[in-house]
């Protein structure tokens, strides 16, 4: 038996993958895919265990070794019948050979994640599962909380919010009696993509001393490559606001963006003339192609783009 949890949600996913493992009623064996090898994968497919009746593998994130995951594909329906294969993948290629016979022959789990458009059932589950730790929070300190973890869906005009994180923070919390702004802001420090949006103000609106300091903390606290990605991404949704015919609300429609996120790049965009906007663009375009070919690192290419702006 196959099954394969498919989705960003590492919440859902863990929930999930721990209803599988009470069914089966046998020790998961985790095994780490990137050290897998041909002869250990056939041994999952087509081997038994001599010393249980069930034999349950869990693996995670396979597509990234395209070889060994198109020969599970290849071998899917060898399946042992005393073994469980669960595949659990945030991200796949749905357009592969793999995926398409992966898909047929798993029992497939979705576990989507929940965008910041759905801000009302975020806040929901985050009450009960407040709950549960026996925490109290007000409506204000989850609508803080849940802005604090939002975090780049696969399209990056749509930020998720990252379930797992709020329970962590909702454990560290537990046992706590009155629930401040404080305390929140100790287990959950500000989300990346807000700091980056404040950088990117911070930028735009050429306060120079305060981002050399915002980019000191970001280099000591952040992956470089995830903060280029970040910045090249927000200043995209920002051209895309600054060059659309159409009000805010409506280009949040158009590009599946929050209304809220639109207003504030179109008030921001106003500092820029169109040749500046492509100017830029076409520079951050250039450093990403750059930071590939290995030509500069991650922090030199957020440099440039943020003192592009900055000194624009």
């Amino acid at each position: 038996m196959i099954y394969l949890i498919l989705g960003e949600n590492s919440y859902k996913a863990e929930q999930a993958l721990a209803r599988i493992v009470a069914d089966i009623g046998a020790n998961p064996e985790r095994l780490d895919a990137s050290s897998l090898t041909l002869n250990t994968l056939a041994d999952i497919v087509r081997g038994g265990t001599l010393f249980s009746e069930r034999r349950l593998v869990v693996l995670r994130q396979l597509s990234g070794n395209k070889q060994l995951l198109d020969k599970l594909a290849e071998w899917a329906g060898e399946v042992s019948t005393d073994t469980t294969l669960v595949l659990v993948e945030a991200k796949f290629d749905k357009r592969t050979k793999a995926y398409k016979t992966l898909t047929k022959q798993a029992s497939v789990i979705a576990v989507e994640p929940i965008t910041e458009r759905d801000q009302s059932r975020a806040v929901a589950w985050l009450h009960d599962e407040a709950k549960i730790h026996k925490l109290t929070i007000s409506q204000s300190q989850a609508a803080n909380m849940i802005a604090r973890v939002l975090v780049p869906g696969e399209k990056p005009s749509v930020r998720v919010i990252d379930q797992m994180q709020l329970v962590r923070a909702l454990e560290a919390l537990a046992g706590s009696n009155d629930i401040t702004e404080a305390m929140i802001a100790t287990v959950l420090p500000p989300a990346a993509s807000d700091t980056v949006f404040s950088l990117l103000e911070l930028a735009a609106e050429r306060k120079t001393a305060r981002v050399d300091s915002l980019m000191a903390e970001l280099r000591l606290s952040d992956d470089g490559h995830q903060t280029f990605a970040l910045v090249a991404s927000q200043w995209a949704q920002l051209v895309s606001v600054a060059l659309a015919d159409t009000p805010p609300a409506t280009i949040a429609v158009e590009l599946g963006m929050h209304p809220f996120v639109a207003k504030k790049f179109a008030d921001l965009s106003r500092q820029f003339t169109k040749p500046q906007l492509k100017s830029i663009t076409q520079l951050a375009a250039d450093l990403d192609a750059g930071m590939k070919l290995s030509q500069l690192s991650p922090w030199d290419g957020v440099h440039r783009l943020i003192y592009a702006i900055l000194q624009r």
